[in-house]
């Protein structure tokens, strides 16, 4: 949490927005985050 509210505040964003909306914004960032590692590791393992 610590880390997503300094990324905001470093893009500009107001920080109690970005609180508010963290929680919307998550299962968006999880399965990004989730399909990055997935590719990382099909290609690690080719």
């Amino acid at each position: 949490m610590t880390a997503a509210l300094a990324m905001a505040e470093a893009l500009g964003l107001n920080r109690l927005i970005a609180a508010e909306l963290l929680p919307l914004i998550e299962p968006f960032a999880v399965r990004g985050i989730n399909a990055q590692v997935r590719a990382q590791n099909h290609d690690e393992s080719i």
